[in-house]
């Protein structure tokens, strides 16, 4: 095989560092305070990390390893103090089962500085990859609405229970869980036959091309993971700054507003849309942009709404006095005109609880689980 030369996996990031990344090597072992870990293969890379299969040797069992770069040790130690907060509380919440579990965390020495390794049990493709599988990309409503009642259990859980707000829901962040160890079992026969190709460095460092898990197995129920952007909350707190990807950003976000856990609710509607369409709902290249697309879509916001946002955020910038939209000029667009039919419009009174204007007038993770669309069918 000829060697490899162009650039690959965590290289093609515009702000790749090649001393950022642990030089992780198929066949070493990885020591934890408690335990070795063996590299089997690689599974994914991010801009903050790497993704491997391992085997624990102290248990013989399969593992994921996620170990981020040395910027990123401080998000590290925050996302496993979620992850332990998490676990630690005595719940029998069904929605619990919905979140990722955390085996173990901890820091590792490389040659350029220490890196943090969050342990996990493996789980198969995220619902971004398994959408890839439909025609257009649209989930059939038969598979949509066990996977939205089953994240609206997780949120339900994780705001009343765990006092969490994740603030990143994204398709890539929902993992399937594997019904049995047939695709990890695969994934070592596959690497052992033929092992990862990998593009030499240095003496010290190769980068590996990664390698999926078998897909062709049923897979499991959902679960919600990659917490390094989630927060604590308690009942009636509030947080400020700017949260979300924007495609997924709440209004009150965007407009400098306090928010809450109504956030994770209006991400999941816009996920939500995606999923069963197969595209962005609100497409806009900066906040003014979706903000347009919002008042495109939902129509514009009650005035209440818009003066508190004019007085205590940002409001004054995309709102005039009278409350009128006051950016560039606006094409209505109202999402339940775009549709039609009986299932549709109950689809869309979903999203109407989701995406509601005023956090306050958004559905719970309980009340939505009970709509009639997500019970039918």
């Amino acid at each position: 095989m000829a060697p490899i030369t162009n650039t690959i996996e965590e290289e093609t990031s515009v702000y790749y560092e090649l001393e950022q990344f642990y030089p992780a090597h198929i066949g070493e072992i990885i020591k934890s305070p408690s335990t070795g870990y063996k590299i089997i293969g690689k599974l994914g890379y991010g801009r903050y990390s790497t993704v491997w299969l391992c085997i624990g040797l102290s248990n013989n069992t399969f593992y994921t390893i996620k170990i981020g770069t040395k910027n990123l040790i401080g998000g590290g130690h925050r996302e496993a103090a979620i992850y332990e907060h998490i676990q630690a509380l005595d719940s029998e919440h069904v929605g619990r089962g919905h979140i990722r579990k955390l085996h173990e965390a901890f820091e590792l020495s490389g040659p350029d500085g220490q890196h943090y390794c969050l342990v996990h049990p493996p789980l198969g493709m995220s619902i971004d990859e398994f959408q890839q599988t439909f025609p257009d990309g649209q989930y059939p409503p038969i598979i949509l609405k066990p996977l939205i009642r089953c994240l609206l259990q997780a949120l339900d859980f994780l705001h009343l229970e765990a006092g969490v707000i994740h603030t990143d829901i994204q398709a890539r962040n929902i993992l399937l869980s594997l019904e049995s160890p047939s695709p990890v079992l695969d994934f070592v026969a596959a690497e052992k036959e033929h092992p990862s190709a990998s593009k030499v460095i240095n003496e010290h460092r190769s980068i590996y091309v990664s390698r999926s898990l078998p897909h062709h197995f049923p897979p499991g129920p959902p679960v919600l993971c990659d917490f390094g952007h989630a927060i604590r909350d308690s009942p009636g707190e509030k947080h400020t700054g700017v949260i979300q990807p924007l495609p997924y950003r709440a209004p009150e976000v965007i407009l400098g507003m306090e928010w809450g856990a109504e956030v994770d609710i209006w991400n999941l509607g816009a996920l939500t849309w995606q999923l069963a369409f197969g595209c962005q709902l609100f497409t806009g290249d900066s906040e003014e942009e979706q903000l347009a697309a919002m008042v495109a879509g939902l129509g514009a916001p009650p005035a209440e709404f818009v003066q508190h946002c004019r007085e205590e955020g940002e409001g004054a910038r995309y709102f005039g006095e009278d409350s009128v939209w006051s950016g560039d000029a606006i094409t209505p667009a109202p999402i339940d005109k775009i549709l039609e039919g009986d299932e549709i419009e109950a689809f869309l009174d979903l999203l109407k609880g989701m995406l509601a204007w005023v956090p306050e007038k958004r559905q719970t993770a309980a009340e939505l689980w009970q709509h009639p669309w997500l019970r039918s069918g």
